[in-house]
Parts: C-alpha cells; structure tokens; sequence
C-alpha cells in the first residue's frame, strides 16, 4: 500500500503538464487482452493536418509489433521524437487507443524515423505528459486514409468528479487527477461517455496518411 501511494504522488506531480496538453493520466491501462484489436490501416505514416500554425505539422508513425500492440514514433511541432507502446480496444462500436512511453528504437536500424534527421536533446512535448510513465487513451476514428485522435477533456472528468457525477477511482492534488481505476472501469467509463461531445476537447487530432 504505501508503494501505490507514493507511486501515486509521484505522478501527480506530471498533471499538471497532461492537463495543459489536455490529456487525462492513469495508472493503469485501458486495453485488457480479450478487448485487443488490431486496426489493419493504421501501420504507416500520418502526418498532422495543420491550419495557420507557427508548429510544423506532428508526425505519427505506427508499426505493428507483436501480441495486437504497435510501436508509435511521435515527432512533435518542433521535431523531437519519441517512442510510444500503443494498444486498440474495441468498447462497443467505439476504438480506443492507450499510450505508454517506451525506448527510442536504434536510429541506425529503424524504419520508422523516416527523413527526420538527429535526435533532439530536448524533450518530445507528448513525451513530456508521460515523464512518470502514466497511461493516456484517446478514442479514434480510422476512415481511408483519415485518422481522428479524440482525446477526453480534463475539466470534464474534473467537473463530473466535483460535482459527484461520476464515481471512478483516482487522485487529487491542486494540479489535477491522476485516474487510479482498473483496465476494466477505464472501459466502462470510456464506452459509456464515448458519444458524449462534452467529454472531449474541442479539436480532435486530424490526421492524413501520408
């Protein structure tokens, strides 16, 4: 117990930057082994569909790995890399993708960094969320060669906590929540708030298959 607990402290210190890319942290996955699926047209490389931006647009390179999982390498509006264990559940009718950071595959070896140039010393800013090694999921929307990243609004599970609308385990610091639910609670929480506009930011992901 006091090893939770203080793993638990640990990463609420992180929320605070989740909240501001507007993500929301949990300790423990969202996919369990019988929700698994693979999504047959996401290995590839997508690239950000960007309006007037100072940001070059993000890339997200999927590579289909081993056991239903996939290997992300991310590079953000400024360039920095980095290297996510994805995971797709079906809830319902409804796709979701959990993420967790990994290790950089070789620069030397890989396939997946494409015509990205050097590894930045500074840190990749999805990266940044994900500092003490926290779960974020998002539900996606895979059409052709379109991909939609929904990420859940952090003040909406703040105002559904506040207000006692909602009943899911977690933790709270002035910064924010850190979600402490099982795999299968995150699953129910997701499917039942999965067509619930309120419940995501504003403006999904956009993503075009390049």
């Amino acid at each position: 117990m006091k090893k939770y607990k203080k793993l638990a402290a640990l990463a609420l210190s992180a929320i605070l930057l989740t909240l501001l890319n507007g993500c929301i942290p949990s300790l423990y996955p969202i996919y369990t082994a019988d929700k698994l699926v693979l999504l047959s047209g996401l290995p590839g490389s997508w690239q950000e569909e960007k309006g007037e931006d100072s940001m070059k647009p993000e890339h997200w390179t999927f590579k289909q790995g081993e056991e239903k999982g996939y290997l992300l390498i991310h590079v953000d509006g400024v360039g920095h890399l980095a290297a996510f264990d994805v995971h797709v559940v079906k809830l319902g009718s409804h796709y979701f993708m959990d993420f967790y950071p990994t290790n950089m595959p070789d620069k030397n070896n890989s396939d997946l960094i494409g015509n990205v140039t050097g590894f930045p010393e500074k840190m990749n800013s999805f990266l940044e969320i994900h500092l003490l090694a926290v779960h974020t999921f998002a539900k996606v929307e895979l059409s052709g060669k379109s991909l939609k990243i929904s990420m859940f609004d952090p003040d909406f599970l703040k105002n559904m906590l506040e207000n006692q609308q909602i009943r899911i385990k977690h933790e709270k610091s002035e910064d924010g929540y850190l979600l402490t639910a099982s795999p299968t609670d995150l699953q129910k929480f997701a499917e039942k708030y999965a067509e619930v506009d309120e419940a995501f930011l504003d403006e999904p992901l956009m993503l075009k298959l390049k």
